[in-house]
């Protein structure tokens, strides 16, 4: 029978309170800790006992070392002495526990106890949460960058939608947990000069935050298994695998690196760079894809697949769909002697913007059918309607030989329309605004007025 078991527990550095509650709790069910890791402590099962705990943190000890410095075991020597056995450590975190009722403390200077922590948080909790918010920071820039690019889909997308509310939350809790130490060192700081002992870093608000922020990593984890298990978009996916893939990057030097007996300083800076590399070049990765072939990905609808000639050397694969869309050509024009039609109609929706996309091609070729394509938005946030107003109006700069002009609103009875001109000519593609509501059509030409009766019906407008 296994004798040991291994058990997340979510600890921080700067809490040594909360974590030396927990081991003792565990001890007292009979589990007793081994090893603590980055992710999994391992416990060994036994009869349950009543042990007292400590954290105590030394400068000199770093998961870069290649093994306990002369110094360290010093200072496990003289915690030995006053009845404090080493059990573990992780970076400058050092566990000792004790089987006496009331253990002799062999850290009884506070002020030394306070500047002791604070010289080791500055090599490994500082840094790491600057590491952590910069990684994120830099995720952020990108889904900003999407955002820009094309805020409807932005906010009509929850492939989008959940990266960035992700990305927000684990932003929030690392510069929430930095500012909560530096808040901590000013109370020790204060109580010390008042003869007093370092400060309580642990109290209701903190509790009711973690718990907050793990009910959030769990609904996260149920949300991507749903996706997982249906339609997860591969960029959001790449999302998920980032923090994963950097910790095994950055885990796997320095355990490379202390197996070849590399100086802890030597070590930090090349694990470091690599991570710093890896980060970059990752995000560059993504950012590369998501140019490249945009956010899309197969909307679930049947379709049947042909082979078309795109010139005389070289045929193509075409998808052909077969949806229910609402306007149709046939609508517009009578039948369409045309066996090669593909409709497609692409739904997506959020909090902020419900959008639904409808297509109809025809396959290229010299004398093709006539095609259509609407999209219609719909939102009752008035920030979004006018962002999504603003983005449909913007003509690049580089298209100066392109224009918007209103439309009389009594054509589609709308509140506000444009229409697309090209070089003084007018095109087919309408920009439609009502209530709540925006249609954009692109038709190849401006229908006629008895269209213009059939696209209202048909679209209810």
């Amino acid at each position: 029978m296994k004798n040991t078991t291994k058990r997340i527990i979510n600890f921080r550095f700067d809490r040594y309170e909360d974590t030396e509650k927990k081991l003792e709790k565990l001890a007292a069910k009979g589990l007793f800790l081994e090893e603590c890791g980055s992710f999994f402590w391992t416990f060994r099962k036994g009869e349950p006992k009543k042990l007292k705990y400590t954290v105590t943190y030394f400068s000199e000890g770093s998961v870069f070392n290649p093994g306990i410095t002369y110094n360290q075991q010093t200072y496990f020597d003289y915690a030995k002495a006053a009845g404090w056995n080493f059990i573990s450590q992780l970076n400058q975190m050092q566990i000792f526990c004790s089987e006496a009722d009331n253990p002799i403390p062999f850290e009884t200077d506070e002020k030394e106890k306070f500047n002791n922590i604070k010289r080791c948080m500055k090599k490994s909790f500082i840094p790491s949460m600057f590491m952590t918010i910069l990684i994120l920071a830099l995720n952020m820039v990108l889904q900003f960058n999407s955002f820009q690019r094309d805020p409807i889909d932005f906010l009509s997308d929850t492939r989008h939608l959940f990266p960035i509310s992700m990305l927000l939350v684990a932003t929030i809790y690392a510069m929430y947990s930095l500012l909560d130490y530096f808040v901590w060192c000013k109370r020790s700081e204060k109580s010390i000069a008042n003869g007093g002992g370092c400060a309580e870093n642990s109290n209701m608000v903190h509790k009711i935050v973690d718990i907050i922020f793990t009910i959030f990593i769990f609904v996260f984890a149920g949300y991507v298994l749903f996706y997982m298990a249906f339609e997860m978009g591969w960029v959001v996916l790449l999302f998920i695998l980032q923090m994963p893939i950097l910790t095994f990057v950055f885990w796997t030097s320095i355990k490379y690196l202390r197996r070849k007996k590399v100086s802890a300083a030597k070590n930090k800076i090349i694990s470091v760079t690599m991570l710093t590399i890896v980060s970059f070049a990752y995000i560059a990765f993504i950012m590369m894809l998501v140019l490249k072939f945009g956010f899309d990905t197969d909307n679930g609808s049947e379709y049947q697949t042909v082979s078309w000639p795109v010139n005389s050397a070289h045929n193509r694969e075409y998808k052909l769909y077969s949806d229910n869309i609402p306007l149709k050509c046939e609508d517009l024009y009578g039948e369409i002697d045309y066996d090669y039609y593909s409709y497609e109609e692409k739904k997506d929706s959020t909090l902020f913007l419900s959008k639904s996309v409808y297509r109809q091609d025809s396959l290229p070729a010299k004398n093709s059918p006539p095609e259509i394509e609407y999209e219609i938005l719909e939102t009752q946030i008035d920030f979004v309607y006018q962002l999504s107003k603003d983005h449909l109006l913007e003509i690049p700069e580089w298209r100066d030989n392109t224009s918007f002009e209103s439309v009389d609103n009594k054509v589609f009875e709308t509140i506000e329309a444009y229409q697309r001109y090209y070089d003084d000519n007018p095109t087919g593609e309408y920009i439609l605004l009502f209530n709540n509501r925006i249609i954009v059509l692109n038709m190849e030409k401006p229908p006629t007025p008895k269209q213009v009766e059939v696209i209202k019906e048909k679209l209810q407008i």
